[in-house]
């Protein structure tokens, strides 16, 4: 399978920084390879800013290997549960269960890897580099007409802070993260399919 792996500067400066192209990109990728797997289990608020101009707001949860978890505030009725093999999509105004797809054909699945070394991923496209961010472009080369999430990096200090889905249509959605909480506790049940589902219909 053929994959394309770019890397780019925002600016002449930010390469120059490194001492030269070669080392400026390896110490990039080390760098986000280095945040990534230091995320180990984390929540944050966030905030969804639809393409039809809708506003939602939540709690993303993490916990690797494997595990996330977004539960949208009311009154949306959307809750995504991955559990390390299958991401759940929930309709919570819904009489049916929810939606299931492979995990593994979710580019943002890239986030809960144990071992995550962005050379090897089949989902990296693009890696922009820049003084102040990094930019994450992801998409699955199998199902390219399904569209991209661009992952948005702090530098100063590291830190996961926003990212931008546009999907087949060209239609943009961005998420907004608010300052995350790492090396926490989670319990395992917020990323059971099972249990999510008895909770819902408890509820109802």
């Amino acid at each position: 399978m053929n994959r394309r792996f770019f890397i780019a500067a925002f600016s002449a400066a930010s390469l120059a920084s490194y001492g030269g192209i070669a080392s400026a990109q390896n110490d990039v990728v080390d760098e986000l390879n280095t945040y990534l797997n230091s995320l180990v289990s984390a929540t944050a608020p966030f905030t969804q800013e639809s393409a039809d101009g809708t506003t939602a707001t939540g709690t993303f949860y993490l916990q690797k290997p494997g595990k996330m978890r977004f539960e949208y505030d009311a009154p949306s009725p959307a809750l995504l549960v991955a559990d390390g093999q299958v991401l759940a999509v929930f309709d919570k105004k819904s009489n049916r269960g929810p939606q299931r797809y492979p995990q593994s054909s979710t580019p943002l699945s890239l986030l809960t890897r144990p071992d995550i070394d962005i050379r090897r991923s089949k989902f990296v496209q693009l890696l922009e580099a820049g003084n102040t961010q990094m930019h994450l472009t992801l998409f699955d080369p199998d199902e390219p007409r399904i569209g991209s999430i661009k992952m948005i990096f702090d530098r100063n200090p590291m830190a996961l802070v926003e990212w931008i889905i546009v999907d087949g249509s060209g239609l943009e959605s961005v998420v907004k993260l608010g300052p995350l909480a790492t090396d926490i506790s989670l319990d395992n049940g917020l990323f059971s399919i099972a249990k999510t589902i008895q909770a819902l219909e408890n509820e109802g």
